[in-house]
């Protein structure tokens, strides 16, 4: 028997945890945590039986009521345009977009069943980009590596090859 699924495309969300480039380590799928949902959208989600959780109640008040949305394989991501962006490695949290789901029960042998959220594509709307160092402020006295010496020249080193 072919399981029912219903699409939902979430508008204008934010986006955090934006493993689209690569597996999330941890649940070995693509994934987006769809947040700051609006009434509408949680609504609707609801109706197709998700689960919506709250940021407050997670500890994380300023994701709102969110979805998480994962899939097996790696998904269309486009820009405002819906130009494809083939490097999604720098979307990072706080990023804005519009991203289509599709709600689908499962009933594992193991005796979970539920409604899954399964990702289907992400509309970047407003890119805030990842930076690994970006949590960090300069420390006034702090370490400073040293400078490392350079050759400067006008001379082409490549000439003689």
């Amino acid at each position: 028997m072919e399981k029912e699924t219903k699409n939902h495309k979430i508008t204008d969300c934010t986006l955090y945890w934006c493993n689209l480039h690569e597996p999330n380590q941890y649940s070995d799928k693509y994934q987006v945590n769809a947040t700051n949902l609006s009434g509408s959208d949680t609504k609707a989600l609801k109706k197709l039986g998700l689960t919506v959780h709250d940021g407050k109640e997670k500890g994380k008040p300023e994701m709102g009521l969110y979805v998480v949305a994962k899939a097996m394989r790696p998904v269309a991501v486009v820009d405002s345009q819906k130009n494809t962006i083939e490097d999604t490695s720098n979307i990072g949290n706080g990023s804005k977009g519009n991203v289509f789901i599709s709600a689908f029960d499962y009933d594992h042998a193991t005796g979970g069943k539920g409604v899954g959220c399964g990702l289907q594509s992400v509309q970047l709307t407003e890119l805030v980009e990842y930076s690994p160092v970006a949590m960090f402020e300069e420390v006034k006295g702090g370490y400073v590596q040293a400078a490392t010496a350079t050759t400067t020249s006008d001379e082409d080193p490549f000439k003689d090859v």
